[in-house]
């Protein structure tokens, strides 16, 4: 493959994984396990101590093609592949290696916050808690990137008013083509976004159509990055899920239970704004890097 084919860079992207990477630098971590699944992939990491984390990603089945030439396909044993190799694979071409990827970028994040204590960031139910805040920013154009049926369900029920886009024709049901955000966005003045968008390299696009909203909320379990991952990436806030019972959950992620995980498991809520001069010294360090 020459470099005209390759992905083109991405310069939020090339940032969250260094900024993995070099979390993995100060506090080592083995990678325990890691599987491609459907709907939901994930990766287990342990630390000298034996505590565990569990990062999750939405597996993109219906971009993944069958290997070819920019598909070349995954080497069979994921011990092949060394963890801090693999927060880079982000940039791959291959979706289901950016999935792994986004997994362990992901799974790196949860050890992190658990390090941490949770500190900068607010631990709270998880539906009921993304409507009930979008509904007190008291915006009149919600765009939701994503079409995340209990969320959009509730912010129906709230009285938001919302327009929801979809880029997969299988989960578009009632929701528009993802062709025609770029006719809505610059009208908005709340965004939330799905953390697939950090999979398909959707991300930035939509940030900068999406200059006037007021808020720009990354939601979901591929949203799990840590918030100084994300800093200064444009998203304001970041709503995600931090897995508390890692074996009940792996075992319901194993059977197509992935659900109840929004039952069951720690909402988090973090703002970013306040990480906006660690991301200004972070890109300047990252700039000669990629």
């Amino acid at each position: 493959m020459t470099d005209d084919t390759r992905w083109p860079s991405d310069p939020l992207l090339e940032t969250l994984a260094h900024r993995a990477v070099d979390d993995l630098a100060v506090h080592p971590l083995v990678l325990e396990d890691l599987s491609l699944g459907q709907p939901i992939s994930w990766a287990l990491v342990r630390d000298r101590h034996g505590h565990r984390a569990l990062g999750l990603a939405l597996t993109p089945v219906g971009e993944s093609g069958s290997p070819g030439p920019r598909h070349a396909g995954l080497p069979l044993d994921w011990n092949e592949w060394p963890l801090h190799e693999l927060p880079g694979r982000l940039l791959a071409d291959h979706p289901l290696e950016r999935c792994l990827a986004l997994a362990v970028i992901n799974a790196i994040s949860q050890h992190r916050l658990a390090r941490e204590g949770f500190a900068g960031v607010e631990t709270t139910e998880v539906r009921p808690s993304v409507v009930r805040w979008v509904r007190e920013q008291g915006v009149r154009r919600v765009v939701v990137i994503g079409n995340m049926g209990p969320l959009v369900t509730g912010l129906a029920e709230a009285g938001v008013p919302h327009a929801v886009f979809e880029r997969s024709p299988g989960n578009r049901a009632g929701a528009l083509p993802d062709a025609q955000e770029w006719a809505w966005l610059p009208r908005a003045d709340g965004l939330i976004l799905t953390g697939a968008t950090l999979l398909n390299h959707t991300l930035a696009p939509i940030l900068a159509l999406a200059r006037e909203a007021r808020f720009k909320l990354l939601v979901g379990f591929s949203a799990q990055a840590h918030p100084a991952f994300l800093a200064g990436c444009g998203v304001t806030h970041v709503f995600s899920l931090y897995i508390r019972d890692i074996d009940r959950v792996r075992r319901r992620l194993q059977v197509g239970h992935w659900n109840s995980m929004f039952e069951t498991e720690m909402g988090y809520l973090a703002g970013l704004n306040g990480l906006e001069t660690q991301m200004q010294i972070s890109a300047r360090h990252f700039a000669g890097i990629a």
